[in-house]
């Protein structure tokens, strides 16, 4: 009896001390001083709201468990450690895990941590409501008490048989999971006992030594005292109490929760018949088994196998398409398997160096404990290694055509919130359709001047977080357009705008990235393709919900540009992309003085209507701007009739066969369709049958012979790809002109190789389904310089060809309605005089200027130049006499002087002018592995850092209260 009551008196004092301490740590000390900043920040959306229920969870666990244990088992003491071990403590375990190392949950893991979770609750139905079944079955005095409690409801509804039918299943899972747990378990049972007597051994000797006294007048001194006299001494008791439970817990786990399905069983036979019950449990055992087995089966195995080696023929490639949804959810599975699994098979190596360098076994003995201690935790092991995540980065722009991080943005997305990593303030792929810069409101103010007219847009933006943010566009403007300012501001008066900078656009870029990076505000306005624009404002002011400052709440933002008329009016920006940005029906529009007012879906997807009415209705009439240096630029208005077709020609077309066109199939067909009936029985045309790697490109020698509908459309293939291909495969042939027929290519899986293209005949990208967002500057620059365009269908591109070559060889383009041409005058002294008369006639057309600029940049650009370098500079400095953004100058809102001699020096280097492509791309930081370890420290080492943490949480937590009373 004295024995019994000996144990009882244990039972009770680990069960109460273990839970008294904690609460007294977390209700005393941590949720005080943290918890309203939690519940402040998982407001602002700073932190996921997953964090925050699940530490609750891991508070509400040891809260909940004592309040049912004093109500349930306060006179039962070895019920108390039942509960104690077979519910609290690895519900809490659980709890932890998912908090601090398992990160978003894949199958295999989700159906460990759930049946896990079902079994916990299995046996605490079983504690506080014994068997299911007939009570007379009930096997032990324990059950026969806890029988008689009323069961819950929903056991009731379900009825007494299919209640124990289901605790049987229930326990026998209980078993596998109790067998499990508890081997696992061991593994670091062993060394927690020997750290933990050697840990004690060395306390003992520590305190006689009276080392600690030093580093405790210190905290005296800082006014830690209560730190020093009750949270310390309570850590302490809480860290010795779980060390000794965590050495203890394997072999208890196991027994009770191996004992209560034994029980369970016996009770659940002694009423339906042992047969019926062995197969009940077998059959629950044998589908769980089943169930684990194939969810073993990751699904990067078979996709990075599938795609090692590129596809030889048509038929292999079509076979692979026909898998999409499968290697798309292994490269998935590949690329976030950091966030998803807790370490690779290979990188997992802690427990072959605890029992090697720390127990000193031999290297055979502790990679054998290794490999077994791999097989158990297969669901959370990663079977590849971490090269995989760039490898399948790669294979999936390589077959999907797009960059992963766009394709799959919502995967990613869930993955990165799954653990307390912060994204970049930049706005990259990931913030795609994102709502996190509320557009306030729009106004659009339009200046007629007869055949052209100035456009103003005025945007404010207010965060709707707690972050700094981007604000980040792609849109387009009629080629003929000039882009003439941008400005910043705090406050919409325009006496306090931030005013823009023309500079080198790789100059610009590099000052831009830097400042973001420092967080400092700058603007960045820069033309990527011949009607492409890129526009991005940093930093939008965060949202404050719970303090006052005096700082900026908004941004405000102004962006001019000059257009011609048009039949339709006045063209707007067309977005083509935008991010972090997001408008609805409470923002405030005026365009062209009149309020507007969208609603439902419209006013979330309308940025800007497509044209404005022009008020003036009069015929267009010819333009001409006289320009410094003796350059004539002249605009003569075309009528449909001015528009022609080819004939007597030489053309190629490219054929772009990557992924992305499939989309377009339709449009591919009609297009060489209309290409056959219109241009090739006047023409020659050959074609050329781009191919991503894997298979050669084909040559056709007549477009006539070609059928669209068998094209076999894979992989990707970029822009400066397709055109090293013609190069090669055309050999000696050459050509009037040359169509790449595209769609709108993943601008993010451009690079920045620039590799030597000449093609001296015009080039013609023409994109079907709607213009891309830009183009790298190797791409871009072969377009321009030879003398090319871009279209979105191929009607368009040839009559434009057509139509420049007949208005004559002084014609730079033909583009908007209108015929752009060229001269440049002798500077002798006669006509220096008729130069000197011409400008004050042309003082009236002072507005068009910058208009006629963008087209005679357009014209140099097609003049060759020994050094490239020269021709740039030349260029640029008419772009920055007019203030207009071209593709080789970029318009820079600076704040401070620091930042202005930032872009000077930049403006200075030779390499002003290389921009790099900004593919939106985010870098994630990678969670760290924690099963990977290079070195295992000593007992005392452990001891040490416990100490050394305890008095950092110490620092911490009282710098954290004194802010917050400040």
């Amino acid at each position: 009896m004295k024995i019994q009551q000996v144990f009882d008196g244990v039972f009770k004092t680990i069960f109460w001390l273990w839970n008294l301490t904690f609460l007294s740590i977390v209700y005393l000390g941590i949720l005080p001083i943290i918890g309203v900043p939690l519940i402040m920040a998982t407001i602002d959306g700073s932190i996921p709201l997953e964090f925050s229920l699940t530490m609750a969870a891991t508070i509400a666990v040891p809260t909940v468990c004592t309040v049912i244990g004093a109500r349930r088992f306060s006179k039962q003491p070895l019920q108390l450690m039942r509960w104690f071990y077979g519910v609290e403590a690895p519900l809490f375990l659980l709890c932890l895990l998912r908090l601090f190392l398992l990160r978003e949950l894949t199958p295999a893991s989700s159906q460990i941590i759930a049946t896990i979770a079902l079994c916990i609750a299995a046996f605490s139905v079983e504690m506080l409501y014994g068997y299911l079944g007939r009570k007379e079955n009930v096997q032990n005095i324990f059950d026969f008490q806890n029988s008689h409690n009323k069961q819950p409801h929903f056991f009731s509804l379900i009825g007494e048989k299919r209640s124990a039918w289901l605790q049987l299943g229930c326990h026998s899972l209980m078993v596998v999971v109790g067998i499990w747990a508890a081997t696992l378990l061991i593994y670091y049972a062993l060394p927690v006992a020997l750290y933990t007597l050697y840990g004690f051994l060395f306390l003992v000797i520590q305190f006689f030594k009276f080392t600690w006294v030093s580093p405790f007048l210190e905290m005296f001194k800082y006014g830690a005292w209560v730190w020093t006299l009750i949270w310390i001494p309570l850590s302490f008791i809480l860290f010795s109490l779980t060390c000794s439970l965590f050495v203890i817990m394997p072999s208890l786990y196991g027994f009770l929760y191996i004992h209560s399905g034994r029980k369970i069983w016996h009770s659940f036979a002694a009423e339906y018949g042992k047969n019926k019950a062995l197969i009940g449990s077998l059959g629950v055992i044998t589908a769980w088994l089943a169930i684990f087995s194939a969810l073993q089966q990751q699904p990067q195995v078979a996709a990075l196998k599938m795609l090692a080696t590129p596809p030889a023929n048509d038929t292999v490639r079509q076979t692979l398409l026909a898998k999409s949804d499968m290697i798309r959810s292994g490269l998935v599975n590949a690329y976030l398997s950091p966030y998803r699994y807790l370490s690779t098979v290979g990188e997992n190596n802690h427990i072959y160096e605890i029992y090697k360098n720390s127990l000193n076994w031999p290297d055979g003995a502790a990679q054998t404990v290794q490999n077994s201690y791999n097989f158990l935790m297969s669901p959370f092991l990663y079977q590849g290694s971490s090269a995989d995540v760039e490898k399948a980065e790669k294979l999936y722009g390589e077959f999907f055509d797009t960059e992963l991080q766009k394709g799959d943005t919502e995967a990613v997305k869930h993955a990165v919130q799954s653990t307390s990593n912060q994204e970049e303030a930049k706005a990259g792929l990931l913030n795609v359709s994102e709502e996190k810069v509320w557009l306030q409101s729009q106004e659009v103010t339009v200046k007629e001047n007869g055949d052209w007219a100035d456009v103003q847009l005025y945007e404010v933006y207010k965060n709707q977080t707690p972050n700094l943010q981007e604000v980040f566009y792609y849109f387009s403007l009629p080629e003929s357009a000039a882009v003439t300012g941008v400005w910043l501001a705090d406050t919409g008066d325009l006496n306090k705008r931030f005013v823009f900078t023309v500079s080198p656009r790789g100059a610009a870029q590099q000052v831009y990235n830097q400042q973001v990076a420092e967080r400092v505000d700058p603007a960045l306005l820069e033309q990527i393709g011949p009607k492409q624009y890129r526009l991005r404002a940093f930093p939008i002011p965060v949202k404050r919900e719970f303090t006052q400052t005096d700082g900026p709440t908004e941004m405000h933002l102004w962006l001019t540009y000059k257009v011609m008329r048009q039949p339709q009016g006045w063209a707007m920006p067309v977005l083509a992309e935008k991010r972090n940005i997001f408008w609805n029906q409470n923002t405030r529009r005026t365009i062209a003085g009149k309020e507007v007012k969208y609603s439902g879906k419209e006013a979330r997807e309308t940025w800007l209507p497509p044209f404005l009415p022009a008020v003036a209705q009069q015929p267009l009439t010819a333009q001409q701007a006289v320009l410094p240096g003796g350059n004539i630029i002249s605009a003569k208005p075309l009528a449909d009739a001015n528009y022609s077709l080819p004939q007597g020609k030489k053309f190629a077309v490219i054929l772009d066969t990557s992924r992305s066109m499939a989309a377009e199939s339709k449009e591919v067909k009609d297009n060489f369709e209309w290409l056959k009936a219109n241009t090739a029985s006047k023409n020659a045309v050959d074609l050329y049958i781009a191919s991503a790697a894997g298979m050669p490109p084909k040559f056709v020698e007549d477009v006539r012979n070609f059928d669209a509908e068998k094209v076999t459309f894979y992989g990707t293939l970029q822009l400066k790809d397709m055109l090293q291909q013609f190069t090669q495969l055309r050999g000696d042939k050459s050509y009037d002109s040359v169509f790449l027929v595209s769609d709108r290519h993943s601008y993010e899986l451009s690079d920045d190789r620039k590799p030597k293209l000449f093609i001296s005949a015009p080039l013609w990208t023409v994109h079907l389904g709607g213009l891309p967002p830009g183009y790298d500057d190797a791409t871009l620059k072969v377009i321009q310089d030879s003398g090319g365009g871009v279209a979105t269908d191929m009607k368009e591109a040839m009559q434009r060809v057509a139509t420049t070559a007949a208005s004559g060889p002084s014609t730079v383009s033909v583009v908007d309605g209108y015929a752009w041409s060229y001269a440049k005058t002798p500077q002798s002294k006669k006509t220096a005089k008729s130069a000197a008369v011409a400008e004050p006639k042309n003082a009236g057309n002072e507005g068009f200027k910058p208009i006629a600029a963008r087209q005679l940049i357009t014209a140099l650009s097609k003049q060759k130049s020994s050094n490239q370098l020269t021709q740039l500079d030349a260029m640029h400095a008419v772009a920055k006499n007019f203030k207009v953004v071209t593709p080789y100058s970029s318009m820079i809102v600076l704040v401070n002087d620091a930042q202005r001699e930032q872009l000077k020096a930049a403006e200075a280097k030779s390499d002003r002018f290389d921009r790099e492509v900004e593919s939106g791309k985010e870098q994630l930081s990678k969670p760290n592995n924690p099963l990977n370890v290079s070195g295992v420290p000593e007992p005392e080492e452990w001891l040490l850092l416990a100490v050394g943490a305890i008095g950092l949480l110490a620092v911490f937590l009282r710098q954290r209260r004194a802010k917050m009373v400040g």
